[in-house]
């Protein structure tokens, strides 16, 4: 990816192929259990929409990234939610990509259809873009800051909005933090931007550390990885 700028990767993703204004760029629809998060092991319908402004070196949903590939589906607001009621789940995840790089517009429009169903929502982001329209109709906001493997670097700027927006009771009790750890360096970071952000302790912000997944070729090897970062935070910084 040397040859890619990525200040310019959401206006790219955007460019990539021509969008009908009322649609949507979806990668898949699916539902399952989820496995992450404060949520896990509860049945969700899931909306992957297409396009990050992120190119993560360990993504494992490069499809719904790269921005030269059409591996999405357009689709309405309408039929997304038509979509979500017919799965019988009550709560939907909205995750990609990044899905706050979609349309303003379409993604309201899209978010006030699957309240008005009665869902429950949930925003999978990387932190490094703050929508305030949707703060209040989101249910639990799981932003994941990216760390030194990843390839990227955070945003604490945007973090301290999310923050702003929990102290001020539009956030409060639907925010989270998620920090993906593929490295000792992954910890000794995240140790310092929790330290450097001193709101999140002290609002009481859950915080999740999990290990990268991608990289462990078995359950034994996830296993050991866990056990690992266990033991890692138990001993503090």
């Amino acid at each position: 990816m040397s040859d890619f700028s990525l200040a310019n990767m959401v206006d790219e993703v955007a460019n990539a192929s021509p969008r009908r204004a009322s649609h949507l760029r979806v990668s898949e629809c699916f539902a399952s259990i989820q496995g992450e998060g404060l949520d896990i092991g509860r049945p969700f319908s899931f909306i992957r929409l297409f396009g990050c402004n992120y190119y993560c070196s360990w993504c494992d949903t490069k499809y719904a990234v790269q921005h030269w590939s059409d591996t999405y589906d357009e689709q309405t607001p309408a039929s997304l939610a038509a979509w979500a009621a017919a799965q019988g789940n009550e709560a939907v995840c909205l995750t990609g990509g990044e899905p706050l790089t979609a349309p303003r517009d379409l993604l309201i429009d899209l978010v006030q259809r699957l309240k008005a169903a009665g869902h429950y929502l949930d925003v999978q982001t990387n932190g490094t873009i703050f929508r305030p329209a949707l703060a209040d109709l989101i249910d639990s906001w799981s932003v994941s800051p990216k760390l030194g493997s990843s390839g990227m670097v955070e945003r604490p700027e945007v973090l301290r909005r999310y923050l702003a927006a929990a102290a001020a009771g539009t956030l409060r009790g639907r925010l989270l933090f998620k920090f993906v750890i593929a490295t000792p360096a992954d910890l000794a970071l995240t140790w310092d931007l929790l330290q450097s952000i001193p709101e999140i302790a002290t609002q009481r912000i859950p915080v999740i550390l999990q290990p990268e997944g991608l990289e462990h070729a078995s359950v034994a090897d996830y296993a050991a990885a866990l056990r690992w970062l266990t033991e890692a935070v138990a001993t503090g910084p």
